[in-house]
């Protein structure tokens, strides 16, 4: 009797790594990189070890939740979430919505009078009977032209990269916090006691990085292959043709791969399948992982930049995190620049030129100092970084979930591959359920 082809995972990232844990049937998973986690991986550079951007767990499923600390075993702090919004030269509390006390008075009477404004016209439930509306439409609708103009239309131009009436507000959801009136005026007469958000607190390894989770769960799979990519998929055969030129028989395929990149791998390419690929948006990420010879540069967990004089959207300070991912008496930083996707710079000059711009906004913000020393500037790009939310999305990834299942025996699963704006937590889940669904299948 020939053996059963196993479930193929293509992608050691999270989702995968989980999805290879939760099964009970043969599988194996694949990944072009020497080590697991995807884009949640570690680099450890001159003793400073950086994440590929801020990689923080926020938990909320009980299950999983155990899980993470059974598999971290003593290895993780649990940390309170200290974010900043740096805009009109002074840095408020996240978010900005909340917390408008220490903003120039001019800029508070307008933001809490556009929330007024909102209020009385579209009334305290301003999504109901809306229909469909782009993200400056929803802005203005629940938070007013004020909070719109000041921060939310300008940061999320910049991280995403597109203007605010190019994509649709439905990644919104948990992510964005909406105060009441009554929270907006008090945030705006005081520091709010109360805490916003779905990230007030998470975990993070005490030592070695993110990249210690995804080496927990790889110690518990037993066929997990390393440097060894899918380079195409038969679907009609059901076969994938690895790197080497070896074909190998799959059960069903799981693949996390950044949907792009899986469906270019499909031969034949299904001509169902153009118009909705081509339809598929992104924005790229350049990190720039930074290493500074000074102690406790900033408080902050992170700190937003919404204005364009900052050339970077976000700086997160990981010696914050837990002091062993830096020598002693130094500091870290990840600072994240958006991208159209190949616009980003590619050549040493074009990133020397990137960080004397990073530096001067450093300096104006007040977290560098003009003598500080940088022992470590790395570069990390992420090619996909944050999924574009625009009408097409949802009706392309219809066709193209709904192809794969059915002619392809193929799900894909994860923040890349379910093509969605995600955290961590998901990712696990996602790699759960999709055990489930296709075990004995």
């Amino acid at each position: 009797m020939s053996p059963v082809a196993p479930i193929v995972i293509a992608g050691a990232g999270l989702a995968g790594l989980s999805c290879a844990y939760h099964l009970k049937s043969p599988s194996v998973v694949f990944d072009r990189e020497l080590h697991p986690g995807g884009t949640a991986r570690s680099v450890s550079v001159g003793g400073f070890t950086f994440d590929f951007t801020g990689h923080l767990l926020h938990l909320h499923d009980p299950y999983t939740r155990a899980l993470v600390r059974r598999l971290l075993g003593d290895n993780w702090v649990e940390c309170e979430r200290n974010a900043w919004i740096h805009s009109h030269g002074v840095n408020t509390p996240y978010p900005f919505q909340a917390n408008l006390h220490g903003l120039p008075r001019n800029v508070v009477r307008e933001c809490v009078a556009g929330v007024r404004q909102a209020r009385r016209v579209f009334g305290d439930r301003p999504l109901d009977g809306a229909g469909p509306l782009h993200f400056r439409e929803w802005c203005q609708r629940l938070f007013g032209e004020g909070i719109s103009r000041h921060f939310m239309i300008p940061y999320n131009e910049k991280l995403w990269g597109v203007p605010a009436t190019a994509m649709t507000p439905e990644w919104c959801g948990r992510f964005v916090p909406v105060p009441t009136l009554a929270e907006v005026e008090a945030g705006a007469r005081r520091v709010h006691t109360k805490r916003f958000g779905y990230n007030t607190t998470f975990l993070y390894p005490r030592r070695g990085g993110i990249q210690v989770l995804a080496e927990a769960f790889a110690k518990k799979i037993s066929a997990l292959r390393l440097g060894e990519p899918i380079e195409s998929v038969d679907w009609r055969k059901r076969k994938i043709c690895l790197s080497s030129g070896k074909p190998l028989a799959y059960r069903s395929l799981v693949s996390t791969l950044p949907l792009p990149e899986l469906l270019k791998r499909l031969d034949p390419f299904p001509n169902d399948l153009k118009g909705p690929l081509e339809s598929l948006r992104w924005t790229t990420v350049l990190c720039v992982n930074v290493g500074v010879a000074r102690p406790r540069i900033s408080g902050a967990s992170w700190t937003y930049f919404p204005e364009k004089k900052f050339p970077f959207y976000r700086v997160g300070f990981p010696m914050n995190f837990t002091p062993h991912v830096v020598p002693r008496g130094c500091s870290s930083m990840y600072v994240e620049v958006s991208y159209r996707p190949g616009t980003e710079p590619k050549t040493p000059s074009e990133k020397d030129q990137l960080f004397r711009e990073i530096r001067r906004g450093l300096l104006a913000a007040k977290i560098l100092r003009p003598d500080d020393r940088f022992p470590v500037i790395h570069f990390a790009p992420l090619r996909y970084a944050y999924v574009i939310y625009d009408e097409n999305r949802t009706a392309a990834l219809s066709t193209i979930f709904d192809w794969l299942k059915r002619n392809a025996r193929t799900v894909s699963i994860g923040r890349y591959g379910g093509w969605k704006y995600s955290f961590m937590e998901e990712a696990i889940r996602d790699g759960r359920k999709a055990a489930l669904e296709w075990e004995g299948i």
